[in-house]
């Protein structure tokens, strides 16, 4: 599974873990071989394109120079998956010393190592990005992009996206479910973010309902930034890398609505049992180093989380790194879509087929 295409299960995943792990197998990762050497680092990441290349950014910026400056050997397995990840846990056969996680992973203690704040300065952190069992590696977002040459600036609030009266067009939304469109709905109905959770369903699906008629739905990160290039929709919530790629690669007249944006982030984690767990909170120090995430940040559009990196004037400059961009930051309640997920699910998919 891709980084782009893990994003759309990834709270399936969460929720479906106990039946996933009854029907997986114990097998090992094919990167695993390493992870025994009392000199070395396995490292589970997302692999798959990601603008300028995520797994290969992290490679050239974060992992050789760490393995440089530490005197240790490190393995990248990809893509990560997260049944792989719990079935190993299970098995009590781990070949990962990290794993790099989304936010909706690395909260459930019998699954993790504790970070051990000894070795990890927990203090370079901005926000709760040093938490017990997680440490924060980069700030993503879920984002409208709008077509520029169609609607100009006047394109400029949340509200503008389920407005097709004054903006009409088609809107490009994800057809899997996922956090992100119910509360942009509820945001634009007029709901306070601090007063998003618990989300008001009825509230939510009656605003989709106003556009329901003039949504195309993506599968995937790479369908979604198709339909943006192509042009068959005039705004659309996609992932934010897939609308920059967009906009850079493919030339696409699109920007990205800052008015308020779905914060995803990155975490590093030590999963329970993972070989050589000292070299890793060793490891994890040194790739969140604040140089080592700016040298990161500059080459694709993700921001950091720690607060000298934040305050870099290297990373002034992108306009649609989300970190510029503070003040329309929404964070998601982890816990509540897991705790509630089956039951939206259902309700989304009655919805769809409606």
């Amino acid at each position: 599974m891709t980084r782009n295409n893990h994003r759309i299960a990834r709270v399936a995943i969460a929720s479906f873990a106990a039946l996933m792990l009854a029907s997986c197998g114990s097998g090992n990762s094919s990167g695993s071989s390493s992870g025994s050497s009392s000199n070395s680092i396995t490292i589970f990441d997302w692999g798959g394109p990601t603008g300028n290349g995520y797994e290969a950014n992290n490679i050239r910026a974060l992992y050789t120079t760490c393995s440089e400056e530490l005197d240790v050997e490190f393995v990248v397995d990809e893509p990560l998956d997260y049944s792989k990840i719990r079935t190993a846990i299970n098995s009590g056969n781990v070949p990962w010393s990290i794993v790099n996680v989304q936010n909706d992973f690395g909260t459930n203690p019998e699954e993790l190592e504790p970070i051990d704040y000894d070795v990890v300065d927990a203090s370079k952190f901005t926000g709760d990005y040093a938490q017990e069992y997680r440490v924060g590696s980069d700030v993503q977002a879920t984002v409208i992009t709008y077509n520029q040459e169609t609607f100009g600036s006047n394109f400029d609030s949340t509200e503008a996206f389920f407005d097709t009266d004054t903006f009409p067009g088609k809107r490009g939304v994800p057809r899997n479910l996922f956090a992100g469109l119910l509360e942009m709905a509820l945001l634009a109905d007029g709901v306070a973010p601090e007063d998003l959770y618990p989300l008001d369903l009825d509230r939510a699906f009656d605003k989709l309902d106003t556009i329901k008629e003039d949504l195309v739905f993506w599968d995937t990160g790479a369908s979604s930034q198709n339909l943006i290039a192509s042009g068959e929709v005039s705004a659309a919530l996609v992932w934010l890398n897939r609308a920059d790629d967009a906009i850079e690669i493919d030339g696409a007249p699109f920007e990205v609505l800052f008015d308020k944006w779905i914060q995803t982030d990155d975490y590093w984690i030590i999963p329970k049992g993972a070989p050589n767990a000292e070299l890793a909170n060793e490891f994890i120090e040194c790739i969140t180093e604040p140089e080592k995430q700016v040298d990161w940040s500059n080459n694709i559009v993700f921001g950091p989380t720690t607060t000298e990196a934040l305050e870099s004037p290297d990373l002034e400059d992108n306009p649609r790194r989300p970190t510029n961009h503070l003040e329309g930051q929404i964070a998601v309640d982890d816990e509540w879509w897991s705790d509630n997920y089956i039951d939206i699910a259902e309700r989304w998919n009655a919805w769809m087929t409606e």
